[in-house]
Parts: structure tokens; C-alpha cells; sequence
């Protein structure tokens, strides 16, 4: 007797919720991801992997050491249908289920856009570093958890650099209560960095400096370097005039899915991670936690009998309860757990030494 055929799962993209899913299904299923990098990075790490080459090499992650992972492919995917996909190597992949997994475009200095292998991208980051360590001042724009965390760092890094961070709106951390703004905007100042709300950049310079910005209410900062910390944007461009676009995509530019994380009108294919229109934070956890969740269901989908559809779980946003942690360089941070705010050395213990590194690395089981 013949063994059944394993289900054909596409994962598009080896971030967090991609390779997570990968190594879920790997077990039932025959995994295939494709992704153009050869390695995959703790993202929240690299704000302190721009100043620290210890923290890159450890957050900089080869996709062969994780184990169960499945085929990885290193192309992109220039067009998705409902049954498969064609790679930019010219390659046709038909696949049961997919995955888009492909997160959101960020800057270059936190999300590479260049960087195909885990050394080019270290190489980057090396010289990143050294074009931060000699520049005496240094503009952040942003005032998400990034651009926080970014400025911190450098003013903890090269205490008495010139650090001006950029934001727009009345508080920093606009995602979390006005305390945890507060708290944040009073260590940066306590640490020389000059915090400049309620104004924006009128327009982004080519690269990263030296650079004069043009500010909204008039004003303008000059610049040796510039750290553009804001602006996420979906990596979904390879959906866009195909087939699927019209109908799966919001206008954003997400991925629109169901509350089980299955695309709209796809119910073989899933949206996970930061590329998906669910309504909460853009958090790497989350974004794993989508991947159990799907991977689940998958195996329920593909192990259902008799043509019954199986009942699938479904996602609460943020799990239920918002909750985020914002370094304030190593010994210091802000965290916030539905509508409490607390910070000082719980926050530091629990994040701020480590960047959860050591326990990503583990959960990849690397």
C-alpha cells in the first residue's frame, strides 16, 4: 500500500511568520520557501546590530542551520495565481496551500533591501556602524518604537553625539499611552538627545546623509547621517495587476484576510505577519504566533476526510491584549501590558540586555 501524498505548501518569505511556519508543517507536509535572502534576521535586534557587530552575527541567522525548515529557494515570486507561483529564476512552483509571509519594506539600514547572503548583509552592518561612529550629528526620523530604540542606542553607544530624533505627532510612541511617550522623550533628553514633535520632514533625502531637512513648521536640522525610522510598507508589490490583486488586496496595499488568517476568497492560502490587514501591532511574535496558528490549520484542512471542512481556529488581535517593550538602551526601557505602563529595570531585564535574541534563536531552534 502506498503512503498518501504529503500536501505541497508554498511558504512566500522567510521572516518570522514564514520560517515559523515552515518548520511547523515541515513534519506532515512538502515545504518549500522562497525568499531572495539566504538568511533571516531578528529585526528588532538590528538597532543595537548597527552599533554592535556581537549582536549581528547572532541575529543574523542562516536559513540551513534552522533545522526543519524544508526547500528553500532563493528567488522572489513574480507572479502568484490561486495554483501556483513563478519565480523571478524562471522556476513554477505548484503548490496545496501557500503562505505570503513577505512582511513590510523598512529602511535599508534595518531591513536590507541589497543584502542577498548573510555575510553581504554583515559587511552592511559594519559599515553602517562605521559611518555612525564618525558622524558627529545624526538626525532620527521617527518616533515609533524604532526610531526610539535607534536613537538610544547610538546616544548610549557615542555618549555626547549631536542625536536629533523627528517626530510628527503631539507624543513618541504614539501606539502606546501618552506615559510611555513621556517616559521615553524624558530618558532621551536626559542622554542629549534634542526630541522635536510636531513636525515633519517635507521631504526624504537620497540616502542617509549629510543632509539638511526641511521641516513642516518651518525650521530645518542638518545632518551628518540620517536614520529614517518610519514609513512601513507592505511587501506585497509582486501581487499588484495579477490575478489575485483586485480581490486580495485593501487599499494599503495588505493582504485582506479572514479572522482564521486565510486570504479572502482563498481559503487555501494564508496571509501572515506584518503583510496581512489584521487590525494590530506590527510585532514579530505576533507574527510567529500567526504561524502556529496556521500551521494548525493547514494540517486540519489537509488531514480533513470525506469533504467535511474542518472548523479552523481563529486569530484575536494582539492575542487580546496589547502589549509592547521599547528599549531604552540596555539597562533602561518602556513596556506597556493592555493599559499599564511601567519601566525602569523590569523592562530592561525582561528585554533590553538580550533584544530577545538568544530566545529566538532557541524557538528557531538554532
Amino acid at each position: 500500500m502506498t503512503s498518501p501524498q504529503k500536501p505541497r505548501i508554498l511558504i512566500i518569505g522567510a521572516g518570522f511568520a514564514g520560517v515559523t511556519l515552515a518548520t511547523k508543517v515541515s513534519g506532515f507536509a512538502d515545504v518549500t520557501v522562497v525568499d531572495p535572502k539566504d538568511y533571516i534576521e531578528i529585526t528588532w535586534a538590528t538597532v543595537r546590530g548597527i552599533l554592535d557587530t556581537n549582536v549581528a552575527s547572532r541575529a543574523c541567522i542562516s536559513l540551513k542551520d534552522i533545522p526543519k525548515v524544508g526547500r528553500i529557494v532563493q528567488a522572489t515570486v513574480t507572479r502568484l495565481t490561486p495554483k501556483e507561483a513563478t519565480l523571478s529564476t524562471g522556476e513554477t512552483l505548484a503548490f496545496d496551500y501557500a503562505a505570503i509571509c513577505t512582511g513590510s519594506t523598512y529602511s535599508d539600514a534595518f531591513k536590507s533591501s541589497t543584502s542577498a547572503t548573510r555575510q553581504q548583509r554583515l559587511e552592511e552592518l559594519k559599515a553602517f556602524n562605521e559611518t555612525i561612529r564618525a558622524a558627529k550629528s545624526i538626525a532620527v526620523v521617527g518616533g515609533g518604537p524604532t526610531g526610539v530604540e535607534a536613537a538610544a542606542e547610538v546616544v548610549e553607544a557615542y555618549a555626547g553625539k549631536s542625536v536629533t530624533l523627528i517626530h510628527p505627532g503631539k507624543q513618541l510612541l504614539p501606539a502606546m499611552p501618552p506615559k510611555a511617550g513621556a517616559r521615553a522623550k524624558q530618558w532621551l533628553e536626559a542622554h542629549g538627545v534634542k526630541v522635536q514633535l510636531g513636525a515633519s520632514v517635507q521631504s526624504r533625502p537620497e540616502g542617509r546623509g549629510p543632509a539638511t531637512l526641511t521641516l513642516s513648521d518651518g525650521s530645518s536640522v542638518a545632518a551628518d547621517l540620517v536614520l529614517w525610522c518610519a514609513g512601513a510598507k507592505p511587501n506585497t508589490a509582486f501581487l499588484a495587476g495579477g490575478e489575485l490583486a483586485a480581490n486580495v488586496l485593501d487599499g494599503k496595499g495588505l493582504v485582506k484576510v479572514l479572522a482564521t488568517l486565510q486570504v479572502e476568497g482563498q481559503p487555501h492560502m494564508f496571509a501572515l505577519g506584518d503583510c496581512n490587514n489584521v487590525a494590530e501591532s506590527k510585532l514579530g511574535y505576533l507574527a510567529m504566533k500567526h504561524a502556529e496558528l496556521a500551521a494548525a490549520s493547514i494540517k486540519a484542512l489537509s488531514s480533513a476526510k470525506g469533504g467535511k471542512a474542518p472548523k479552523l481556529g481563529s486569530w484575536t488581535p494582539n492575542m487580546g491584549k496589547e502589549a509592547m517593550l521599547v528599549t531604552l538602551g540596555r539597562s533602561d526601557g518602556v513596556c506597556r501590558v493592555g493599559g499599564t505602563v511601567f519601566s525602569g529595570c523590569l523592562p530592561a531585564m525582561i528585554k533590553s540586555k538580550d533584544l530577545f535574541v538568544g530566545k529566538t534563536r532557541g524557538d528557531l531552534g538554532v
